[in-house]
């Protein structure tokens, strides 16, 4: 007879904060540190525990708790506390790949400073897992996994057929992403507490565990059992020695077990179960009715997911690529600083702080720490930027009348587009004036400045197209390295230009100049592509826009002559549900702007763009009923809710603004809601028409390919998904791509296959287990949302319009300089790719070496590509690595110092990229 073995794992799921602040939490962290260092001390039975499978719980600790740094460690290189791989354990959803690589690689380098760390892929609570984590995994050396949804667990007895991409027979299987890489993965298909508080008493231990070992043996694929012996937050179950000891006294045919995952899984591994199923590609509880699924944690608290892509972005395409940029023309590099930034951006990346699903007092510290790693990544940035342009050959420029700057592309891609920035024309430092004496001086001296009098060129002194208008004396400063600060009044003028081909990891330098320093002073006249505009209607070359008199718009491409009709809708609809999930009323049918008068104005038009602004004041409800809040208090479950919206209105201000720029086969959108109600959701419209019955929406290292019909057992009305940073529909000839700014849920509704990206929601409870009160989860106030709506051929990836919705988040970057000598050129990329269907994902230098470490991925699941990598300086080898930056093969090189290296459909590439020693 096979012998069955009950592995308990002891284990506390810890939310680093959720219904509680974080240093309340933290404080429960404490004691449950404390008891367990104890209970390994007089308790020589407890073998293990399971630190949640991320590092910072130890840091949290020893901050608090630096005396026991010592003790920590060495239980961790004894195997008794086993910690990592993560740093913390985030939603994979929302938040950028970079993001979900970076606390892979960080927890990894931390666990193993502190004695080692688990080779698990843990994604206890995850609210659903992205579709590559294996490959992400397996790039770390793991190769096994541990989830607790997305799978639904079918059992011996069901019918259902095994191998159904979201279902499996058992609760092990096997997962895999969209490149091939496997792993044995294993689901809690009993949920992670289902060994938790096991009792010392013999006959309430036989009830016990009569009803936990059916529950397991009804989903497990052999005789090893998984039992974890713990919950969120658990304290440490004390008796467990003894609890286990009563256990194998009433049941001697199981082999009960103080075990841990490395030894649960080795046992699997030696059982050899039966052919298991394979599930596939991203599981977010698809095979199910829909309705805990957790999904509408992409819309709770917008506000926190556009700071989070303000802040990401910053810091991996802008901050990094620019260190790297000045650490290759001889600045160090700020790994420390870089790592700070890091680790508190991740800080907020907790599937409970990022979803929005925490009381209000989390979320406000939050947007602190959003600030601190913003303001670090901000000056990194702009001292790299300064670097830089300090040693750009300007010498080309009429050093009299020129005022150089640098426009930066890091991107990643090569780029063209308008650019705006301020231009110092003169800075007056203080001295034994007055302030306000020289301020008036400077002011006076300048009153008759003519923007008509100055222009704009390239390094070659070709004039570049471009808006001038004066600002004024403005005060700013200077912190030199060597002497105390130094105040200065400069009277600076804004510039718009167009910039053309800047290469994606590179710059090209302009100069304002007066006309009358030019040998020939030439007039700029407006190039093919500009815009032109009026009557509601705008167009380039490429595109026609007119707007209609409720706001809504029309789009011709004038490429492919597809046309678009009724884009721009608002939609209004309560919500009774909570920050987890959405929920219509019962019955109620949504308001929409469709018909509604606004005013349309032309508020700006120049050759290189125009913008429309769309006004309105739309009379929402004013939230939901008095029993709303009984039904909350009473903890009635969301789905069964009753409660209506009042008839009782006020006016929302909606201030929508469309902008075409030159040559641009896109629309910006930007929206201002003065949102005035609560227990509503707004969302924006985009009746495509198109037909397919597919939507494209950008996922981690992935451009995920999801059916627009749900499977047959969803039962929910609403069918709201996640997306990263942009959703798309083709019918493979033409296509419609919304590109968003922290805009994570979005919903594909069947009629014209109308894309709806949600906007503003507003709820009043948190929900789950408790009564939680989130006031500031309403989202009263302003909220500005940005989007671009892009018009291409065929689909996102084949027309390689994914590229401009990866880089419509990461902005230009633009430092004014003198005339000067210098090492580089005017116009330089200092490191050139190439590769279809490729996109940028990352340029740094490596955590514990000197190689520049480049990051692409292979965006089609379909199509193999070839990464070729041309540095353009000396390098001492090129070779590939892997996400937690591994060295593996040398990459050949060919006559031209082209590095190439073959990438399958769906592949992660990391190059690193030894520079010669200087």
């Amino acid at each position: 007879m096979t012998i069955k073995t009950a592995h308990i794992i002891a284990h506390s799921h810890w939310d680093r904060e959720w219904y509680l602040p974080y240093e309340k939490h933290r404080l429960k962290l404490v004691r449950l540190m404390e008891d367990l260092i104890e209970a390994f001390e007089r308790d020589p039975e407890f073998a293990s525990f399971h630190l949640d499978g991320q590092y910072i719980v130890l840091e949290d600790y020893l901050q608090m708790m630096p005396h026991r740094a010592e003790q920590v460690r060495s239980l961790v290189e004894q195997g008794k506390l086993i910690v990592g791989p993560w740093y913390i354990l985030q939603d994979e959803f929302l938040v950028s790949s970079e993001a979900n690589a970076r606390n892979l690689l960080i927890g990894i380098l931390a666990s193993k400073k502190m004695g080692g760390y688990a080779k698990i892929g843990y994604f206890p609570d995850s609210f659903g897992n992205m579709g590559q984590a294996p490959q992400l995994i397996r790039q770390a050396g793991i190769d096994v996994a541990v989830y607790g949804r997305g799978v639904k667990p079918v059992g011996f007895n069901n019918e259902v057929q095994s191998g159904n991409e979201h279902t499996s027979k058992y609760s092990e299987m096997y997962w895999e992403s969209p490149d091939g890489s496997r792993v044995l993965a294993i689901l809690f298909a009993n949920w992670y507490n289902n060994g938790m508080e096991i009792p010392t008493d013999p006959e309430a231990a036989k009830a016990y565990w009569a009803e936990k070992l059916a529950a397991a043996e009804a989903f497990a694929s052999g005789p090893e059992l998984l039992f974890m012996n713990g919950c969120d937050h658990q304290p440490l179950q004390k008796d467990l020695s003894r609890a286990l000891r009563t256990a194998g006294e009433m049941l001697p045919d199981v082999e009960f077990r103080h075990s841990s995952f490395p030894e649960y899984i080795e046992a699997l591994r030696q059982a050899n179960p039966d052919a298991l199923d394979v599930v596939r590609g991203e599981l977010r509880s698809q095979w199910t009715d829909g309705w805990i699924t957790l999904v509408n944690t992409a819309s709770a608290r917008v506000y926190i997911k556009q700071q989070n892509v303000r802040s990401q972005t910053l810091l991996e395409k802008v901050a990094e690529p620019l260190a790297v940029m000045a650490h290759l023309t001889g600045t160090a590099y700020p790994r420390h600083e870089l790592l700070y930034a890091w680790k508190t951006l991740l800080q907020n990346h907790p599937h409970d702080s990022i979803c929005g699903c925490s009381v209000d007092e989390v979320h406000r510290e939050m947007m602190t720490r959003f600030a601190k790693s913003q303001q670090v990544a901000e000056s990194i940035a702009a001292d790299s930027a300064a670097a830089v342009a300090a040693v750009v050959d300007t010498s080309g420029f009429d050093p009299e009348s020129a005022r150089p700057f640098v426009v930066f592309n890091t991107s990643g891609h090569p780029r063209s587009g308008a650019v705006r920035t301020t231009v110092d024309i003169e800075r007056r430092y203080f001295d034994h004036q007055a302030p306000h004496e020289k301020y008036e001086a400077f002011k006076e001296e300048y009153q008759a400045f003519d923007p008509e009098e100055w222009i704009v060129t390239d390094e070659g002194g070709k004039p570049v197209e471009a808006n001038i208008e004066p600002l004024g004396p403005v005060f700013g400063y200077d912190l030199p390295d060597d002497r105390f600060r130094q105040p200065y009044w400069a009277f600076q003028v804004d510039v718009e230009l167009y910039v053309k081909d800047v290469p994606g990891i590179g710059y090209r330098t302009y100069a304002l100049v007066r006309k009358d320093s030019l040998a020939k002073a030439e007039s700029v006249l407006p190039a093919a592509g500009g815009v032109n505009a009026g009557g509601n209607a705008m167009e380039n070359r490429y595109l026609r826009v007119e707007i209609a008199g409720d706001g809504s718009f029309t789009l011709l491409d004038k490429v492919n002559g597809r046309k678009y009709e009724g884009l721009g809708i608002y939609e209004d609809t309560g919500d009774i549900g909570n920050e987890y999930m959405y929920r219509q009323p019962d019955g109620e049918a949504p308001l929409t702007t469709e018909g509604l008068s606004a005013d349309i104005r032309l508020v700006k038009h120049t050759p290189l763009a125009a913008v429309y602004r769309i006004e309105r004041v739309w009379n929402l409800p004013l939230g939901a009923d008095a029993l709303l809040d009984e039904e909350i208090r009473s903890m009635v479950p969301f789905r069964y809710r009753k409660s209506r919206r009042v008839s009782e209105t006020a006016g929302v201000k909606i201030v929508t603004e469309l902008t075409l720029g030159k040559d641009s086969r896109s629309i910006g959108i930007r929206s201002m809601i003065d949102n005035t109600v609560k227990d509503h959701r707004i969302r924006m419209l985009f009746k495509t028409g198109l037909q397919t019955g597919y939507v494209m929406a950008d996922s981690i290292y992935e451009v995920a390919r999801r059916p627009i019909q749900p499977e047959t057992a969803w039962s929910n009305p609403s069918n709201a998904q996640h997306q990263n940073a942009f959703i798309s529909l083709s019918d493979g000839i033409a296509g419609l791509s919304v590109a968003n700014q922290g805009l994570n849920e979005y919903e594909v509704l069947p009629a014209h296959n109308t894309m709806a990206v949600t906007l503003v929601r507003g709820v009043r409870e948190l929900g789950d287990w408790g009564v939680f009160a989130t006031p500031e989860a309403q989202c009263l106030g302003t909220h500005v949302l940005e989007m671009e709506l892009i018009s291409h051929d065929a689909d996102v990836v084949e027309s390689g319009a994914f590229i401009e919705a990866y880089q419509f988040p990461v902005p230009w970057t633009v430092r004014q300089t003198g005339v000067h000598g210098g090492k580089l050129p005017a116009n330089h990329a200092f490191l050139e790719w190439e590769g279809d269907r490729l996109a940028f994902s990352a340029l740094k230098l490596g955590e514990e070496k000197e190689d520049l470490m480049f990051r692409v991925f292979n965006v089609s699941t379909a199509e193999p590509s070839t990464l070729s990598v041309t540095p353009s300086f000396q390098v001492d080898g090129v070779y590939e690595s892997t996400i937690i930056e591994q060295r593996g093969e040398e990459m050949g090189r060919n006559e031209q110092s082209r590095y190439t290296v073959e990438l399958g459909p769906a592949k992660i590439q990391t190059v690193g990229i030894r520079p010669a020693l200087r």
